[in-house]
């Protein structure tokens, strides 16, 4: 016996039948109605439906629902937004035994963001497969490549010229956070998430262990997200002068009313006007955190140490992610064998 949430209502599969308990989906009335069902007369009192096969988004429901227990809340919202947008429309009223590959197919024409697309499928893949294990399909129509995206972020990162000039055009009151969040690595949510008890001028580290977004504090993106990281000298100066402004409070960065901000987003407009004012072309204030990445690769820092920076999980990830960017030591490599007296293929 499984529950599952429709519109509010709580419903009942067992057996390969839904049955309509006219209960409000709460707590309360799972454990009722799970007391009384060990007695399979009790469900004769019920509106049973054999073989009931389910709309697309009868099941997409359920997952989104089971979801809400795994899920940050800023994730759910974006999963919430995402189906009701782009899922709901297009598969509303069709059932799981209509939909095709081919109409998967038809799908994926509908949406050209890779991001999206991984979003919708993290729904809908799990509602097929649920399809298939109470046997109202055999097989999953999501068994077509996904088509290549023709809006693929890109990483567009600032020249040292350029950052140098950003954060001198900058208005005070965001300088040393925009300087920050280069010298750092740092997601934007995570500088503007950041306390003075995470700061360690005595060792020199800043300790990342929350995000801002949409509003709400939470942990850090992944599980190696929430690091440790060196603070360089031009980072600490930055520190600093900010320490004036708000060494008293509790967050580092203030927005212009002397809260702390909400999101990234509240930064789009002052962000827009730097660029302008720096005669530099636009491209997102996300921007610098890829610039402290691809500088300090192409200027030959260790992969390893830029990766824990950045909160990778390896340095395999920057790698592939800022390949392009990393210098080539094209010098004869000199190794230890090469300083030894003894011919060693005399001995082969």
């Amino acid at each position: 016996m499984k529950f599952y949430n429709r519109n509010g209502m709580l419903y009942v599969r067992k057996n390969g039948m839904r049955i309509s308990t006219k209960l409000l989906d709460t707590v309360e009335n799972r454990k009722l109605f799970e007391s009384y069902a060990k007695n399979d007369e009790f469900f004769k009192k019920f509106d049973v439906k054999e073989n009931d096969v389910p709309t697309i988004l009868d099941l997409c429901e359920e997952i989104l629902k089971e979801k809400e227990t795994t899920l940050k809340k800023t994730s759910l919202k974006a999963y919430n937004s995402l189906y009701h947008s782009r899922i709901v429309p297009y598969f509303d009223k069709i059932l799981i035994t209509d939909f095709k590959p081919k109409d998967v197919f038809e799908w994926y024409k509908t949406i050209q963001d890779k991001r999206t697309i991984i979003t919708c499928e993290a729904i809908l893949k799990p509602a097929f497969e649920r399809a298939i294990l109470f046997e109202h399909i055999e097989s999953s129509p999501f068994i077509i490549k996904r088509p290549k995206t023709n809006s693929e972020y890109t990483i567009m990162p600032f020249t040292i010229d350029e950052i140098n000039k950003i954060i001198e055009v900058s208005p005070n009151r965001v300088k040393n956070l925009i300087a920050v969040a280069f010298y750092s690595g740092m997601r934007i949510g995570e500088v503007i998430g950041l306390k003075w008890e995470d700061i360690d001028f005595l060792d020199k580290t800043i300790s990342v262990k929350r995000t801002i977004t949409s509003g709400i504090e939470q942990s850090p993106k992944t599980k190696s997200s929430e690091r440790v990281i060196d603070m360089i000298t031009q980072c600490e100066n930055h520190l600093l002068a900010q320490r004036k402004f708000t060494g008293l409070g509790e967050y580092v960065f203030l927005s212009v009313d002397l809260k702390p901000y909400n999101s990234s987003s509240s930064l789009a407009y002052t962000w827009k006007r730097i660029l302008k004012e720096a005669d530099i072309k636009y491209r997102s204030i996300y921007q610098l955190r890829h610039s402290f990445a691809s500088n300090m690769l192409s200027n030959g820092e260790n992969e390893l140490w830029v990766a824990q920076m950045m909160g990778h999980k390896s340095s395999n990830t920057t790698r592939t992610k800022y390949s392009k960017y990393l210098k080539v030591n094209r010098h004869k490599k000199v190794t230890f064998l090469d300083t030894m007296d003894t011919k060693l293929a005399q001995f082969c």
